[in-house]
């Protein structure tokens, strides 16, 4: 997986931009604020089609701008590819997106041609904040490779809303409630399924990356607690809370409601955890991700790394190189080279640096 160029237009602070990469080291530098984050941002979109700061869409574009677009090349699988991405806004926001010149309709066929795995500071929040961080969390990772998970999840969350809708209107009647229930439990069982599959293989790489950074002494582990347990479960709860599902005016059982827990004994890091565990526990799953994204397709997928090596103890810094040595392209941010040079300076890769400054960038190479 490599990333030739990527060309910005209108996206965030970047008016205009265009890179072209020929290293597998690179790095954005600049000030906070700059726009060296959005950089990392863009190449995200590539695999995943949305922000992973963001859930507004609009906030992608420049200020007072009609529409931001992104074009990237990349070489995938030994094939070459041709990424464009874009979105008009006016009374009704547009949004387009081809591969190789093909528009592409629906977003589930769009995904698994890039594949990235992001590590930044927000991603304490998966541990700090819980079932629906690590929910959202999973679905991305799955979503990346598999398609088919991808489809069932737009499809149950399609199903959930138009029930929540039909739960909200005091005229509905049962059975205009209960016409959703069937399509729903179909959906949650394929999703319950993959889920489960995930996290069972995940949680293998988890554990041995966590021993690998806490030296053995951090036993934590991850399970999967779905809310429902069987399609006839599924059913049965649904016709039961229908009462309260009226009254509170959604859905409370279901694969949105799923637990994750991370941690021992019925103890989630969430609460007991200290701030070098839970960042311990980030990097591993993180790292987790990124050794199942390259078991299943036997490529690695490219590291987008922002700010946080300088975090890092030097235990954890140390762990990362190994991880840079195994990705075939890695992105970093930085404010400056200082406190990360020890580590990745002297690595035997070419290195690219890109210096970023009110959303313009200049470009700098050294071997």
């Amino acid at each position: 997986m490599y990333l030739r160029r990527i060309a910005l237009q209108n996206f965030r602070n970047h008016e205009q931009t265009t890179l072209d990469f020929k290293s597998r080291l690179i790095f954005f530098i600049g000030n906070n604020g700059e726009g060296k984050t959005n950089l990392l941002e863009s190449i995200s979109l590539l695999s995943y089609l949305k922000s992973f700061r963001e859930t507004d869409e609009n906030q992608l574009l420049k200020w007072d701008s009609p529409f931001t677009f992104v074009r990237a090349e990349f070489e995938a699988g030994g094939e070459d590819f041709v990424f464009e991405y874009g979105i008009e806004k006016g009374q009704f926001k547009r949004k387009k997106i081809k591969i190789n010149g093909e528009v592409i309709k629906k977003v589930s066929d769009s995904v698994g041609y890039f594949r990235s795995v992001i590590l930044s500071p927000p991603d304490i929040q998966i541990i700090e904040s819980g079932n629906v961080e690590r929910r959202r969390f999973l679905d991305s990772f799955i979503s990346s490779t598999n398609k088919s998970y991808l489809h069932h999840l737009i499809e149950y969350n399609r199903l959930l809303k138009q029930r929540n809708h039909t739960l909200k209107k005091e005229t509905a009647t049962d059975k205009e409630i209960e016409i959703w229930n069937e399509p729903l439990i179909e959906r949650d069982s394929e999703i319950r399924k993959i889920r489960s599959l995930t996290i069972s293989r995940l949680n293998l790489f988890f554990e041995k990356n966590l021993n690998l950074l806490s030296q053995g002494k951090d036993p934590f582990h991850i399970t999967y607690k779905p809310n429902v347990l069987s399609e006839e479960n599924h059913r049965e709860r649904l016709v039961g809370n229908l009462r309260k599902d009226r009254a509170i005016g959604y859905t409370s059982c279901g694969s949105h409601r799923d637990d994750i827990p991370i941690g021992f004994d019925d103890k989630d890091l969430s609460s007991f955890g200290s701030q070098g565990q839970k960042r311990s526990a980030v990097i591993a799953l993180k790292t987790a991700s990124f050794q199942m994204i390259l078991e299943d397709t036997g490529e690695a997928p490219v590291l987008l790394i922002d700010d946080i090596i300088r975090e890092l103890d030097v235990k954890r810094r140390e762990y990362f190189l190994n991880l840079i040595l195994e990705c075939g392209q890695a992105f970093f941010t930085t404010t400056d080279l200082e406190g990360i040079k020890e580590y990745v300076g002297n690595l035997e890769i070419d290195k690219e640096i890109f210096v970023i400054q009110n959303g313009k960038v200049s470009q700098g190479f050294e071997k």
